[in-house]
């Protein structure tokens, strides 16, 4: 993707270093444009050395992409992001006027928009700026922020600017295709806890993490999301994105039929959490002391959440299980995918350090009657791929022919 980041003056501009870095680290080609006021807070050399690009900041500055550059800028790039945007910048910018190389190219300029304003509070509540964040969302702009705390000035209050990491939350989902709008998911992510007694508990290193980023990518494509997950997961807090903790298996099952049973009807599942599959037959209510614990626990089953999840589903939802395992992946997935109902099956081998936790993933996505397909890269990459067959299947399920 091709982005242009306009930098405006203020302290808050170091932290667009950060966001430059971390948008070429996720594979995006990135163009710098400055105010002359922001080269007082952070020089555009630095910028240039993290974008691989020349910095601009008058109209006369030569660009990367031709000659007319802010003319060529706006037509080069299929996203703008404002970070920071003072005051001044947004009333100009509402105005249309255009004294320097980022107004011009803000106004010459068709594509999606994000803008992260940061100022001192009373700055932000000022009427003249009010009408101008109005204007300039009538416009279509997308806002991240800002956020309450700390100022430069000591004084604590709503203008800071957003993170990098919030800024790039946004982009993603303005950015993503909307291929999954009125789709109503149910994912299920982390690992669940089994008491012994209320200190000792039997789990899984799972970390949610990608059944989180499933989560995420598919709320950023237009769907609606309920994720029930275990503890200690981390949820990011998104609109469309309802998260429910549970701590047992046998109280995800419940979070998962309660959610079933609710409204919209669930057309998706996708169960990636790792739940545990026994649990202790007699809790103790205390902790129990070394001395007076025995060193065999009798366990039972626990439920099975994904084949109750799929025999409650209608006909025409899609089914995504996941399995961890150790060996022979793919008969490992053709048996899940026939005993519990499934459309598709994402297996990945876990043990010996590999697995859980892992930054990289490689996986199998296995279908009934076709060959395995690999999954490979990081969860984010893997969560969209999967999110693609995802909406494929869904598709070809809802053209197919009802009988009766």
């Amino acid at each position: 993707m091709r982005i242009v980041v306009g930098v405006g003056g203020g302290i808050a501009a170091y932290k667009t270093c950060h966001l430059v870095s971390q948008l070429v680290q996720k594979g995006h080609e990135v163009q710098v444009v400055m105010t002359e006021a922001a080269t007082r807070f952070v020089a555009p050399l630095t910028f240039h050395a993290l974008s691989g690009h020349a910095v601009t900041v008058t109209a006369e500055d030569p660009t990367d992409v031709g000659p007319i550059g802010h003319v060529a800028l706006a037509h080069w790039a299929e996203a703008l992001v404002l970070a920071p945007a003072p005051g001044e910048l947004l009333a100009r910018l509402a105005a249309g006027v255009a004294h320097d190389m980022l107004g011009l190219v803000y106004l010459g300029f068709s594509g999606p928009r994000v803008v992260a304003p940061a100022m001192e509070p009373e700055m932000w509540q000022h009427p003249a700026v009010r009408r101008a964040v109005a204007a300039m969302t009538a416009d279509g702009v997308h806002w991240v922020g800002p956020t309450y705390g700390r100022m430069a000035s000591g004084r604590v209050g709503l203008g800071r600017m957003a993170e990098p990491e919030a800024i790039l939350e946004v982009l993603e989902g303005v950015l993503a295709p909307k291929d999954l709008e009125g789709v109503h998911f149910l994912v299920t992510a982390g690992p669940t806890w089994e008491h012994f007694d209320p200190v000792r508990i039997l789990t899984n290193p799972s970390t949610g993490v990608m059944g989180v980023e499933i989560a995420r990518q598919a709320v950023h494509r237009g769907a609606a999301v309920d994720l029930v997950h275990g503890p200690r997961v981390a949820v990011p807090a998104l609109p469309r994105l309802a998260a429910w903790p549970v701590v047992s298996a046998r109280e995800m099952l419940e979070r998962c039929l309660e959610r079933l049973d609710g409204q919209p009807a669930v057309d998706v599942v996708v169960a990636a959490a790792a739940v545990s599959d026994f649990r202790p037959a007699q809790p103790l209510p205390g902790k129990g002391h070394k001395g007076d614990l025995g060193l065999e626990w009798q366990m039972v089953p626990n439920p099975d959440v994904l084949a109750e999840i799929s025999r409650r589903l209608g006909p025409g939802a899609v089914r995504v299980g996941f399995a961890a395992e150790t060996d022979d992946l793919e008969a490992s997935a053709r048996r899940k995918l026939r005993e519990k109902g499934l459309d598709a099956v994402v297996a990945n081998r876990v043990g010996s350090g590999r697995g859980f936790g892992d930054g990289a993933y490689e996986a199998l996505w296995v279908e009934v009657d076709r060959p395995p397909e690999r999954l490979v890269g990081d969860k984010r990459t893997v969560a969209q791929i999967l999110l693609d067959r995802v909406a494929a299947r869904l598709a070809a399920k809802r053209q197919e022919p009802k009988l009766g």
